[in-house]
């Protein structure tokens, strides 16, 4: 007799080959639970077409409840966080637990997630976690690497031939704000890069002063030293990009494979320490 998985799904492209190779080895139920999902129409769009998938492939669906506002107030202070940072863990780690209670509550006897499956997340992260809050609940948890083997490529494959509904950000609110300056950096000439010991106030407005004296919304700044929770926050207000100095080259290679212009700065090119004592 097959164990029985519950897989939390995150979104149709992500979850349309997933299940169907683990029906090899188990007996599968899908979850689709994501509180994280903002606006409420994109989360509608999204469950739709995964309740469409589920009914074309066959797949068992379980549809848990959209709890968006409590989702805001356990993140909040978390929304101004970069990509990849506690935000994420937080919002991976909120849908991976009630995955655990889910499959505790339905007999499963072992729960995954096809989040492993994108190219832009941590693997080894996920299933840190996974396994973390699998013993909390004594459910066991599957760890995977689904994006291996061509698994990835399978599902953008198989999501183009049913032509599914492909969002081009994760999913909170925050990674909307950050796709959309992604976005507008990506349109302008030249995509301008800042980096420095580390970044303060005066550093982010003298930044912004910059970018709109050369009619940009956004740029992105570097930081050798961490920043305080105050200039993150600003930062994310002001629409700028903060990002270790460790993802400088990274970043500028990105945008020169998209055939753009690449101007590195140095804060102190751009702002005058020497004037003002840089508040935290």
């Amino acid at each position: 007799m097959r164990k029985r998985l519950l897989l939390h799904i995150c979104c149709a492209p992500d979850g349309v080959y997933i299940p169907e190779k683990l029906s090899e080895d188990y007996e599968v139920i899908c979850y689709f639970y994501n509180p994280n999902i903002f606006p409420k129409e994109e989360y509608e769009k999204r469950k739709s077409e995964m309740e469409r998938v589920a009914k074309l492939k066959g797949y068992k669906l379980v549809v848990g409840e959209y709890n968006f506002q409590d989702f805001v107030k356990r993140a909040e202070k978390l929304y101004y966080l970069p990509e990849k940072s506690a935000r994420c863990d937080f919002c991976i780690a909120m849908r991976l637990e009630d995955s655990a209670r889910k499959a505790k509550e339905m007999g499963c006897d072992v729960f995954a997630t096809v989040l492993t499956v994108s190219p832009h997340k941590d693997f080894e992260r996920i299933n840190e976690l996974g396994e973390k809050i699998a013993e909390r609940y004594g459910v066991n948890y599957l760890p995977s690497n689904f994006k291996k083997n061509d698994g990835f490529k399978r599902s953008v494959e198989e999501g183009k031939r049913l032509n599914l509904y492909r969002q081009d950000y994760c999913g909170c609110e925050s990674s909307l704000v950050y796709r959309r300056m992604f976005k507008d950096a990506e349109s302008r000439d030249t995509v301008f890069l800042f980096y420095g010991e580390r970044v303060g106030i005066y550093d982010l407005d003298s930044v912004k002063r910059f970018l709109e004296r050369n009619n940009c919304l956004t740029g992105f700044v570097f930081y050798k030293e961490e920043p305080t929770e105050n200039v993150l926050r600003y930062a994310y207000e002001l629409r700028l990009f903060v990002e270790p100095f460790s993802k400088l080259d990274w970043r500028k290679r990105i945008f020169e494979k998209k055939g753009k212009k690449v101007e590195i700065l140095k804060l102190t090119d751009i702002a005058n320490r020497d004037i003002f004592l840089d508040p935290c």
